[in-house]
């Protein structure tokens, strides 16, 4: 019984953090919330297919390292500063790519990158963390995990997130930005800075094994990057909610929206204030489509901020049409405008 309940605190441990952390990033994409599906696919390849490609790459490659290098600090350093990072770090942006490929749609601001980044990250920590505590539970118990706990969970607990946040922005940018020399160095810019931040951790956590100060360097480069992101994530919402203000106003003038509608579709908080009104009547069918008129509303904004800096988008300008089509049916829905008269000659 206490080694059943011992391996349920490995698992809380290795889990229940980078489930919380994933929340908090979700909530920061506050306008227009992404599929619930990519979300969950975004955390579950960081957990899974990420750390077996990762690991198989990191067995092949270790060969000829033990082959070049004697057993010892030097081997481990250059395992760990050099292997571990040109290994994880592409496996994890892979969801990226695969996201730009099939999904490109949903990645309409670069917030979008930092947000699928982050969730690819912290289910690659989770996975990774599970397999660290079982092995120190294994020799220490419970007390030696909870140790472990509080440097893995707590004290780096958003690395991965930062590594693979600093590839998912990268490839944002790639997807918004309308100047070439952006769309190509950004991904393997973000890729690099990440692999570079994971490198930088990996060098003063291995060298803390013989003396702790070295990972006081590890500290200063992850928080000073997760400070470094975390900055830019509150930019992107500012910008973000600026698009929101700016290009909706016009569908105010048009009657896409009614001005009531947009005064609260440009405040986060006023959105969750009439969803949950609405809930507290009980009428789920109307909070059901507030949240997805809301979110049609923010895509539109975003549509319109990509046609601004790329005029000959077809694809975008159709997007923006379909949205206005949705937008004004949603508003009959919830009686907002009265039902479309039926076609001249309709029974």
């Amino acid at each position: 019984m206490e080694i059943l309940a011992g391996l349920l605190v490995v698992l809380v441990l290795a889990i229940v953090p980078m489930v919380l952390y994933a929340t908090v990033l979700w909530w920061f994409d506050r306008y227009e919330k992404e599929p619930l599906r990519l979300i969950i696919a975004a955390f579950l390849w960081g957990a899974v297919p990420a750390v077996i490609f990762s690991f198989i790459s990191q067995v092949l490659l270790d060969i000829p390292l033990q082959e070049m290098i004697k057993p010892g600090l030097g081997a481990d350093l250059v395992s760990a500063t050099v292997i571990a990072p040109i290994t994880e770090e592409p496996f994890k942006g892979l969801a990226l790519l695969l996201l730009l490929l099939f999904y490109r749609r949903e990645i309409d601001t670069p917030l979008d990158g930092i947000l699928y980044g982050g969730l690819v990250g912290f289910g690659f920590a989770a996975t990774e963390n599970l397999l660290y505590f079982l092995s120190v539970f294994d020799r220490g118990g419970v007390p030696a995990t909870l140790e472990l706990a509080f440097f893995r969970a707590v004290l780096f607990g958003l690395n991965h997130a930062l590594f693979t946040g600093c590839t998912g922005l990268g490839i944002a940018l790639a997807r918004t930005s309308p100047r070439w020399a952006v769309k190509i160095a950004a991904p393997f810019l973000g890729l690099g800075a990440g692999a570079t931040l994971h490198a930088l951790h990996n060098a003063g956590a291995t060298l803390a094994g013989a003396t702790c100060w070295p990972l006081l360097f590890s500290l200063a480069s992850d928080w000073g990057g997760v400070i470094t992101l975390f900055a830019i994530l509150i930019w992107l919402s500012v910008r973000e909610r600026a698009w929101i203000v700016r290009y909706l106003k016009g569908e105010v003038e048009q009657g896409t929206i009614s001005e009531a509608d947009y005064r609260v579709i440009q405040s986060y908080w006023a959105r969750v204030r009439e969803r949950t009104r609405v809930l507290l009547r009980g009428d789920l069918v109307r909070w059901w489509r507030l949240g997805k008129f809301y979110r049609l509303a923010t895509e539109l904004a975003f549509a319109k901020h990509r046609r601004s800096s790329f005029r000959g988008e077809r694809e975008t300008h159709r997007q923006i049409q379909r949205l206005r089509h949705d937008l004004l049916n949603l508003r009959r829905l919830l009686g907002d405008l009265p039902p479309e008269p039926p076609p001249e000659g309709a029974v």
